[in-house]
């Protein structure tokens, strides 16, 4: 398969849109009780041992609204990358959102908590360094996404979280010998950096569609579950990644109580929360996740090892995700220090 360039990608986000600094414990903020998603994978035992704080999660997608209530604050770094072209010195400007999707997922990483605003992030004490490679579509280029990734790895981010697409075009991408999205994963991984990813939606359409082999390629691999603790039936298998997890992305149902609620961006509004499902929604469960093990001072490998080990096994991954380890559980994964 020859190297694929210009591949666009679209968001990672079943087709649902509804409205909607030390240890600390539970979440005072006002609608984290609506954040089942925080209670499957143990969030708040796992806040009275680390919040994330000073680790920086690398977000990489359409943006994010820089004046939301529960983020400002949070982004000690953001440009935009769309028309850089691969290269992370063509990034520049503001990475504000004019989408909304890379809001939610910054909410769901690193929301601020205990601010008596909107919802907790899963890593509330972690920073947030945003690249915008999407645009107001929803989609853009390989190429700008790669030089979003090194642009976020180079401005310290040791987790990157990658809520960007459909695998029927992202392994086309990955396995394509040398891609530029495989180019921007291992340049995450080689400088120190946890690359996550989003499994993707393709079962959305009802086309029956199962991931392809991931092989050896340097990232986290995230499913969908819902609020039953089943893997929702939008969301794309694993396949054979050699990590993979699945995490709360949202039931897809029609019930906004069973999606996840997090901030967003919307146009002429200001301190937006919405309700998504999604893979793109599962995959900062563990990008923040990964921040917390990484503020205990666990290695990338072995913080991705630790959430690998500690996974709920009890939840099925499904049986097209041979290597899929469980359902993320930071309150095991946090209990004993690296």
């Amino acid at each position: 398969m020859g190297r694929v360039r210009n591949a666009f990608l679209i968001l990672a986000t079943a087709l649902i849109l509804l409205p909607g600094a030390g240890p600390a414990e539970a979440s005072k903020d006002p609608s984290f009780g609506a954040q089942w998603g925080m209670a499957r994978i143990g969030a708040e035992e796992a806040w009275t041992r680390t919040t994330g704080a000073g680790v920086r999660i690398g977000i990489v997608d359409t943006g994010v609204d820089l004046h939301h209530e529960d983020l400002a604050g949070r982004v000690v770094a953001h440009a935009s990358c769309v028309g850089a072209n691969g290269d992370p010195k063509g990034c520049k400007d503001s990475a504000q959102d004019d989408q909304g999707h890379g809001t939610h997922v910054s909410g769901i990483a690193a929301a601020i908590k205990d601010n008596a605003k909107g919802v907790t992030g899963a890593a509330p004490g972690a920073e947030l360094v945003v690249a915008k490679v999407l645009s107001n579509t929803g989609t853009g280029s390989s190429e700008d996404v790669t030089a979003g990734i090194k642009w976020v790895v180079d401005n310290g981010a040791r987790v990157v979280n990658l809520s960007l697409g459909d695998p029927a075009i992202l392994i086309t991408s990955f396995m394509g010998g040398g891609s530029d999205l495989q180019e921007g994963v291992e340049y995450a991984w080689n400088h120190g950096a946890v690359p996550v990813l989003a499994a993707g939606n393709s079962n959305a359409l009802g086309l029956g569609m199962e991931g392809s082999a991931y092989g050896n390629i340097n990232a986290i691999v995230v499913g969908a579950t819902g609020p039953d603790d089943t893997v929702a039936s939008y969301s794309t298998s694993t396949g054979e990644a050699k990590w993979a997890l699945v995490a709360p992305g949202g039931a897809g149902n029609g019930n906004k109580a069973d999606d996840v609620l997090s901030t967003f961006w919307a146009q002429g509004k200001s301190n937006v929360y919405e309700a998504f499902a999604g893979t793109s929604m599962a995959a900062p469960h563990v990008s923040g996740a990964v921040a917390l093990l990484l503020a205990q001072g666990h290695t990338p490998l072995s913080a991705v090892e630790r959430l690998l080990n500690t996974a709920d096994k009890n939840v099925s991954c499904g049986s097209s995700s041979p290597t899929c380890r469980g359902r993320l559980d930071v309150a095991k994964a946090t209990t004993r220090p690296a």
